[in-house]
């Protein structure tokens, strides 16, 4: 505890340096009043707003008890620390969650009265589609325009729940489901035929201890011959061209999709459900905690993979029910062909412009900024 209040002492310093020279208004603080992470600097933020009372809001997108890493501190004076700092209460200090699941277990455990802001998108941006940039992506992965492109954007990490989709696109393969496709044109013009396969493109980068994870998938994918491309080393948050090679951006993976896979077992709100959304994709979800209680009530048309899984024996991952497996498929193909698959993207497109654009992010930030 003398080396955390030491520390804390180091950053507080360099905090009011920062103040002196440009005299802020108001702070926005993000997670550093809600991960156990580094609570050195929840004890220095906590410090400089009591002294300087600079109006401010706390952003906690979640927090360490819903962490298998922090929930459980190793000593009481930690314990303690956490309860009285992560977060703390301050007069003008006010506090912002994207849940409404995560407002009511804040309160339940501190009596803290937290703003809903969920995650949010700029509606207004040119759509990601293809064009000169991006028009070698298909040659750059050695995939044919006639495959069927499954889309998993995300980080890969253990949370995000990607084992539950391999058994999906094992079976889609099959002619019992593929073969329904052949000669025929997708909702977005794509014309199957006999040479087309699902392929799984895993585009996000997994984390440095995810890396064992990730190892476990692509064997899992080689060894039951199931087609993929891990394109994560060409992909980066923005279009790079560099002098040996070029990058293409995460949003031109949505551009080149047919269906994105989103099976995350728990997410504070959901960046990538958005992503997918804008970008006009059919989405196979997980139904998550938060995407039941915030997500799902405004009504947006998805390939639902219940809510239940079961523990592979074999292979130590999470799957789900073989009814569920048989079902989700026979919902990929009917998504894939109905006529009525465009006007459903176009609607969830206008649920999420109506609850979670920039435009909401302005209105709700300005009412949680209010005088606290």
């Amino acid at each position: 505890m003398d080396d955390i209040d030491h520390l804390a002492g180091i950053i507080s310093t360099k905090l009011k340096t920062i103040i002196d020279k440009i005299n802020p208004d108001f702070f926005l603080i993000h997670n550093i009043f809600s991960h156990g992470r580094h609570i050195a600097s929840a004890l220095a933020f906590f410090n400089v707003l009591k002294e300087t009372s600079i109006p401010s809001l706390a952003t906690h997108h979640d927090f360490y008890w819903e962490r298998d890493d922090f929930k459980e501190p190793s000593c009481e004076a930690v314990k303690q620390f956490l309860q009285k700092y992560v977060p703390p209460t301050l007069p003008r200090l006010g506090h912002a969650v994207i849940s409404t699941r995560a407002a009511a277990s804040l309160h339940k455990r501190s009596s803290i009265n937290a703003a809903v802001i969920p995650d949010t998108l700029d509606f207004t941006m040119p759509l990601w589609e293809k064009d000169d940039f991006n028009k070698d992506f298909l040659k750059t992965f050695d995939l044919s325009e006639n495959d069927i492109l499954i889309l998993q954007a995300t980080r890969i990490v253990k949370r995000k729940g990607i084992e539950l989709i391999l058994p999906i696109i094992e079976k889609l393969n099959d002619k019992q489901f593929l073969g329904q496709l052949v000669g025929k044109q997708l909702y977005n013009g794509k014309t199957v035929t006999g040479s087309s396969k699902f392929i799984y493109i895993i585009a996000g980068y997994a984390e440095q201890e995810a890396e064992e994870y990730l190892q476990t998938i692509i064997l899992y994918l080689k060894e039951r011959n199931i087609p993929y491309r891990n394109i994560q080393y060409k992909i980066s948050a923005e279009r790079e061209v560099g002098k040996l090679e070029k990058k293409f951006s995460i949003f031109d993976t949505y551009a080149y999709a047919d269906i994105v896979s989103y099976p995350s077992l728990f997410e504070g709100w959901g960046n990538q459900f958005i992503e997918a959304v804008f970008a006009k994709k059919p989405i196979m979800v997980y139904e998550y905690p938060v995407f039941k209680t915030d997500i799902k009530p405004q009504g947006y048309e998805v390939i639902d993979l219940g809510s239940k899984t079961l523990k592979n024996t074999e292979t130590g991952f999470l799957k789900l029910p073989d009814k569920t497996i048989e079902a989700v498929c026979t919902r990929v193909i009917q998504t894939l062909l109905s006529p009525e698959t465009t006007k459903k993207l176009e609607n969830n497109f206008k649920t999420a412009k109506g609850n979670n654009s920039k435009d909401t992010l302005k209105v709700l930030m300005r009412k949680s900024m209010e005088p606290v």
